[in-house]
Order: C-alpha cells, then structure tokens, then sequence
C-alpha cells in the first residue's frame, strides 16, 4: 500500500462508526493495520469529518494539478511527432476531448493504430502518469511555438 493510499484509506475509516471501523480493521491484511492505526488516530483528532470535505479528500482528482496542454493545432503537431502508442497514451491521459480531433487530422492506419490502442488501456488513467505526460506535451508544445515562431 503506498502512503497516498494508506491516508486516504485512513481518512475514510476514520469517518467510520467505530463498530464499522473496528470490522474493517479485522477484515484488512494484518500487515496495513499498524500503517492505518496512527493515521486513523490522527485523523480522529479532529472532532468532526464533513461529508463534503471528506470526499474532497477522497477524491483523486483534487489531488492532481491542473497542468495546461497545448493548444489544439500545437496539440496535433506534437502528437504527430509521438509512435501509435504514446500518441494513444498522451490522448487518454491528457487530453481524451480532443481525441476525435486528432484523428480527423490523422491518416486512416494511423487512426486505426490509435483506436486500437486506446481500447487497450486500463481506465481511469494513473493520475501520476498523467500528470507527467501532460508536463511533456505542454513542454514539447512551448518547444515547438518557440520553433515555428523563429521561422
């Protein structure tokens, strides 16, 4: 269990009524209970979890950064230079509303390529990954406008 996970799961049994709290931690692999308790103490610290604030918490996509990808034509442009398969992983990580658009401007084995391996993916997408594949087409974007403005 990585530490993300430990608190998040901590927070939530944290919320529990203590009969549900002490069930989940009976049914739980022996060798998490030691990493939850302290985290679980911690978190009932504070007198009261909202349900609003706690799902917040929860929630994997308050945990991400908002990271900018390139504009649609930089976004193309930038995608074309990637193989099949990073172009298919940089649309479902970053940028899965723009995938039809891609497309369109794509040749058909290419388009055929990209759907076939966008079936392939595991969902949700890891946010980590995400996150870092965002970063590079947002550089490789900048990189590029630099580029074609020097033209």
């Amino acid at each position: 269990m990585n530490m993300i996970g430990a608190r998040k799961a901590a927070l939530a049994m944290a919320a529990m009524h203590p009969a549900d709290r002490r069930w989940m931690l009976e049914h739980l692999p022996k060798a998490w209970r030691p990493v939850l308790g302290p985290l679980m103490k911690q978190a009932r610290q504070f007198v009261s979890i909202e349900t609003e604030v706690l799902q917040a918490a929860l929630d994997d996509e308050n945990l991400a950064q908002v990271i900018e990808i390139p504009t649609p034509g930089l976004l193309i442009a930038v995608l074309d230079t990637l193989s099949v398969q990073w172009a298919a992983r940089a649309l479902a990580a970053t940028a899965s509303d723009h995938t039809e658009l891609y497309l369109a401007a794509c040749s058909k084995q290419r388009v055929d390529s990209i759907r076939h391996e966008l079936g392939r993916l595991s969902r949700p997408f890891p946010s980590a990954l995400a996150e870092a594949m965002a970063r590079c087409l947002n550089d490789a974007g900048q990189v590029l406008a630099a580029t074609e403005a020097l033209r």
